[in-house]
């Protein structure tokens, strides 16, 4: 028969594994969430990055195309111009 000190210890050896184990359980729970809110934190930061390269190239297409506009009615203003002192 055990008496009151070896009951206690015995109840507290058995209690601990079980504490363990979920303090275990917690802390995996908090890597985990610690983890997601990283790989947000990451995607977010990615899709911002990406959202400002788009808005480059847009821009850069733009620029690109207004001067290309620009140069063909220059060509053809020339053109007429050309044609108009050819008739004189």
């Amino acid at each position: 028969m055990l008496n009151h000190d070896e009951i206690v210890i015995s109840v507290q050896e058995e209690s601990d594994p079980v504490d363990d184990k979920t303090n275990e359980d917690e802390d995996i729970n908090n890597n985990n969430e610690s983890n997601k809110g990283s790989s947000n934190a990451d995607a977010f930061s990615a899709l911002e990055t990406a959202m400002e390269w788009y808005e480059q190239q847009n821009a850069v297409l733009l620029n690109y195309c207004s001067s290309r506009e620009l140069e063909t009615l220059q060509r053809k203003n020339e053109g007429v111009q050309y044609g108009a002192a050819k008739n004189k």
